[in-house]
């Protein structure tokens, strides 16, 4: 499941049996909100192995697609998020400020990891977020939600890791 398709670029290039797509826009599976898919449609869909969530990049809504997303994955699933990791204070203003826009999808990433989320952040195409249930869960910790706390607190709000070869295996 892809939630945000903008161009289909990505969406396009998975090769599966099932794939679907959601996003208000362009051309996806399902033309409405993330928000709208969850209540009307996810319900009696089969659960997935993976949704990459790169939609609407407010915190708020990422938050409210990783709570869905969680509830219909299957035992091994994984959430992707992209991103997550905004080299600059503009890129990750909201509203958009800038043509080069991550939004602060860090926040939703820190908060989730605040409590205990099981989540990392590998340090590539400008963050990709990676949820798994065997992933270590961090201590609880406060967030300040401004990008001079994120500067300083990368690793603790965001679990960055610089390499996929820094993840734990999740093959078991």
């Amino acid at each position: 499941m892809e939630i945000g398709l903008d161009a289909g670029h990505n969406f396009s290039q998975v090769k599966c049996e099932i794939k679907e797509s959601v996003d208000p826009a362009s051309n996806p599976t399902h033309k409405m909100t993330s928000d709208e898919y969850f209540e009307r449609i996810a319900p009696s869909q089969d659960r997935w192995d993976i949704v990459f969530i790169d939609g609407l990049h407010h915190a708020e809504q990422v938050s409210r697609d990783i709570k869905n997303s969680l509830k219909h994955l299957t035992e091994n699933g994984s959430i992707v998020l992209h991103d997550c990791n905004p080299v600059t204070e503009l890129h990750q203003r909201v509203p958009r400020a800038s043509g080069h826009w991550n939004g602060d999808v860090w926040k939703a990433v820190a908060d989730y990891r605040s409590v205990g989320g099981r989540c990392l952040v590998v340090n590539t195409d400008e963050g990709l977020g990676w949820i798994h249930h065997s992933l270590p869960s961090p201590k609880p910790f406060e967030v300040e939600y401004t990008y001079q706390a994120l500067e300083k607190n990368r690793q603790l709000y965001l679990g960055l890791v610089d390499s996929v070869e820094e993840t734990p295996d999740v093959t078991e």
